[in-house]
């Protein structure tokens, strides 16, 4: 997965690893990326934005549950059991909870089961048998994005194939963030100026033409999730130069510490942590 829960420039600053030059960039970044990927596992969620389909058992019941998801494009069910999503459902026929939740805004939360809408839709239960239902959309905790402050400045129109991005603004922009422009995700691997070195079509968009001009907004990750990242990662780049000393919260670092993470991070994450499902979800 092409994503880091916090920015190079952030790590590097006087506030955390007092890092300048360029030298020691991409150890550094795969740092970032490595650390995001083990605060997913410790949390048994993932906090980028993950644009796919995914299948489920349907049980014969009125719910579904379902791993972090933001919105549904679409859910379909397979009647006859030949593995042809042959029905699609109607938003009227379904409901997602929490009711409440609004994935969408910076306060809010995932959605985490389906109720089939039995007095608002046409549909009694979720076929029985596996997999019988079909859900395409977003996944993950929550899709929050903010205006960057810079716009697209190629003079002329990116193209879905280039991967170096000139924008109005480069500092803007720090490596490790991952941009929002239209439908389509970019990671930005690199910055030279107002240049922007960048992964097309990243956590399953499709990479697009883009107008001059055109908005580009980051995403946006929860402020403790955020901490943590920066926080292992920073403490990881430091234990590098005495190999067996202490995390910074008197935990042994090593295999021996309950889920690798420092105490300190895992205490930041405890809010953020989910009981994982089971196998297939």
């Amino acid at each position: 997965m092409t994503n880091a829960y916090a920015g190079l420039t952030t790590l590097k600053s006087a506030g955390v690893l007092n890092i300048t030059g360029a030298g020691f960039d991409d150890r550094l970044l795969a740092l970032l990326e490595d650390v995001s990927r083990w605060i997913d596992g410790y949390c048994n969620r993932h906090f980028y934005v993950l644009t796919t389909t995914r299948r489920f058992d349907g049980g014969n019941g009125r719910a579904l549950n379902v791993p972090d998801l933001i919105s549904v494009t679409s859910l379909k069910s397979d009647e006859d059991n030949d593995r042809t999503y042959e029905l699609t459902w109607a938003a009227s026929d379904y409901l997602l909870y929490p009711l409440n939740a609004e994935p969408q805004q910076a306060w809010g939360r995932p959605y985490t089961r389906i109720l089939v809408d039995i007095e608002g839709g046409s549909r009694p239960w979720f076929p029985a048998g596996g997999p019988t239902v079909q859900i395409a959309g977003k996944w993950g905790y929550r899709e929050v994005t903010e205006d960057s402050g810079a716009d697209i400045n190629e003079g002329a129109s990116f193209t879905a194939a280039d991967t170096t991005l000139t924008v109005t603004d480069g500092s803007k922009f720090s490596v490790g963030d991952t941009l929002s422009i239209n439908t389509e995700s970019l990671y930005v691997s690199a910055i030279s100026t107002n240049d922007l070195t960048v992964a097309r079509g990243v956590n399953g968009t499709t990479a697009v033409a883009h107008d001059d001009g055109t908005d580009i907004s980051l995403f946006c990750y929860p402020g403790a999730v955020v901490e943590a990242c920066l926080l292992q990662a920073a403490r990881l780049w430091k234990r590098k130069d005495i190999a067996y000393a202490p995390a910074g919260d008197g935990r042994a670092a090593g295999p021996g510490a309950p889920s690798g993470l420092d105490g300190a991070v895992q205490r930041l994450l405890a809010p953020y942590r989910r009981l994982p499902l089971g196998p297939g979800v």
